[in-house]
C-alpha cells in the first residue's frame, strides 16, 4: 500500500508541473504502477476542464480555449511537446536511423519541429474552441487528457526500446496487466462522461498512439521518450477531435 501512494504522489509530479516532491525511489514505485498515467491524466483534466468551465462563465468560447489551452500547458509544462518537436525534428531529416536520432537529441529545434508544435497548438485549441461552444469543456478535457495518458501506455506496450532511460522503464513497467489496468479506469471514465462516444475516443486516440509507435519504428527503429511524449499530444488532439466532432453535431 506505501509502494502504492508512493507511485501516486510521484505521477503527478511525473505527469505535472503539480510540486509534490520526486525521488528515484518514487519513479520507480510509479514504473511499477505506470496504470496511475490514467489516474493522473483524469485529475490534470478536471482541474484544466474545471478552469474552463469557469472561464466560460465569463468569456466567449474562443477566448476560453485559449485561456484553457495555457492552464493545460502550465499543468503538464512542455515536456510533451518538447517531445513532439524533437520527434518532429527527426522524421523530416534526410538519412538513417541513427543521423535521424542524432536530430533528435540535439537540443536546437529545426523546421520539422515548429511545423509538428504548431499543428499540435493549432489542432488542441479548434478542437477546446468547439467543445467550448456547447459547455462539453470539462467533460472533454477529462477525456482528452485520460485518452492522451493510456495513449502513451498503448504506445509503450510491447514496444521496442531505442535506448535506456525514461522511456524504456515506461516500456518495461507497461506489462500486460498494468495495460489493461490503464484501459479499464479508461473506459470507466469515458463511459461515465460520453457513454458510446467515450468508447470512440478512446478507439481513436489509442490508434493515433499506435501510428506514432509505427511511425517512431520506421525512422528511429523504436521508442524512447520524445516519442512517448509526441503520443501525449498527437492521442489528445486525436480524441479531442473525436469529441468536437459529437458536439458539433448538437449544434446544427
Amino acid at each position: 500500500m506505501k509502494d502504492f501512494f508512493l507511485a501516486l504522489r510521484s505521477c503527478f509530479g511525473f505527469l505535472s508541473t503539480i510540486r509534490v516532491g520526486n525521488s528515484v525511489d518514487g519513479i520507480n514505485a510509479l514504473m511499477r504502477h505506470i496504470y496511475l498515467f490514467t489516474v493522473g491524466g483524469a485529475v490534470i483534466g478536471v482541474i484544466a476542464g474545471g478552469i474552463g468551465y469557469a472561464t466560460l462563465l465569463c468569456f466567449k468560447p474562443a477566448v476560453t480555449a485559449f485561456i484553457t489551452l495555457v492552464v493545460l500547458y502550465y499543468l503538464t509544462g512542455i515536456n510533451h511537446l518538447d517531445g513532439l518537436a524533437d520527434v518532429g525534428d527527426g522524421i523530416v531529416v534526410h538519412g538513417d536511423a541513427k543521423r535521424k536520432i542524432d536530430v533528435m537529441k540535439d537540443v536546437t529545434i529545426g523546421a520539422g519541429g515548429v511545423a509538428f508544435v504548431t499543428l499540435a497548438l493549432i489542432g488542441t485549441y479548434a478542437a477546446i474552441f468547439t467543445v467550448s461552444q456547447t459547455n462539453h469543456i470539462l467533460p472533454a478535457i477529462i477525456v482528452g487528457e485520460v485518452c492522451a495518458k493510456h495513449g502513451m501506455l498503448t504506445t509503450s506496450f510491447k514496444a521496442k526500446k531505442m535506448h535506456e532511460g525514461l522511456g524504456s522503464m515506461n516500456i518495461d513497467g507497461t506489462t500486460s496487466l498494468n495495460y489493461l489496468i490503464s484501459l479499464a479506469i479508461a473506459l470507466a471514465v469515458c463511459i461515465t462522461l460520453y457513454n458510446i462516444y467515450g468508447i470512440a475516443a478512446i478507439i481513436i486516440s489509442s490508434i493515433a498512439a499506435i501510428t506514432v509507435r509505427a511511425v517512431a519504428n520506421k525512422h528511429f527503429g523504436g521508442v524512447n521518450g520524445d516519442v512517448l511524449g509526441a503520443t501525449n499530444e498527437v492521442a489528445r488532439i486525436a480524441a479531442l477531435f473525436t469529441l468536437s466532432g459529437v458536439t458539433s453535431w448538437t449544434l446544427l
